[in-house]
């Protein structure tokens, strides 16, 4: 009889657990979620250089002279590196007493440009000159009052693009209410250099909602 009472027991346990099953199933159902984005290119962003003179210890202090008086019409330059080595062949190693026109330098500065047309006037100026240079554009740049204005404009497009994908999802608008709404991380799959040296910004969201 004990036996019995055992075995509707634990039939009893296996019916509340599937029906606890189905009720989650049945749960999950009443939901949706989906990824909403949108992405712009930035053609006005201004630029992030690194412009580095690479030569003669001779030349450096014309340079510098260049560099201090660009500083003026762009605060935010700041010196990053400088290196100053001994340009010589290996055979000359020992042999050859060290002379002032075998020092060479390389100074580094990382400098942010509003839009191209300063930063065409700096490649023009810096051409002129004669300077052996490199320029390496690592980036771009938005004005932070602008970018918080795009940012929330990506992120209206991107739940726009959400809402898009419930509809076909659903029987259509007013089927569902939105229950959820999560800003994304916005550098996958690529990383945050894509963005930048493709000058475009994006935005993702995840929106759930509950179907009526």
């Amino acid at each position: 009889m004990k036996q019995v009472h055992v075995w509707v027991l634990v039939l009893l346990a296996g019916f509340g657990t599937l029906s606890s099953c189905q009720v989650r199933d049945e749960e999950k159902e009443d939901y949706l979620e989906v990824i909403g984005e949108h992405e712009q290119t930035m053609p006005d962003a201004g630029y992030r250089l690194n412009l580095s003179y690479n030569g003669p210890m001779g030349m450096r202090n014309e340079f510098m002279e260049w560099a201090d008086s660009l500083q003026k019409q762009v605060p935010n330059m700041v010196l990053t590196s400088e290196n100053i080595y001994i340009h010589y062949m290996p055979e000359q190693m020992g042999r050859e007493k060290i002379k002032p026109e075998m020092y060479q330098t390389s100074v580094s500065y990382n400098i942010t440009v509003a839009d191209s047309a300063m930063y065409g006037r700096i490649m023009q100026d810096v051409l002129r000159h004669n300077f052996p240079f490199s320029v390496n554009v690592s980036g771009t740049v938005i004005d932070p009052a602008k970018r918080q204005q795009v940012q929330q404009e990506l992120m209206q497009q991107a739940l726009e693009n959400a809402k898009a994908k419930l509809n076909f999802l659903s029987p259509g608008e007013g089927s569902y209410k939105i229950v959820g709404v999560e800003e994304m991380d916005n550098t996958v799959p690529y990383g945050p250099e894509y963005n930048d040296f493709n000058r475009r910004m994006v935005s993702r969201v995840k929106v759930k909602a509950r179907l009526l």
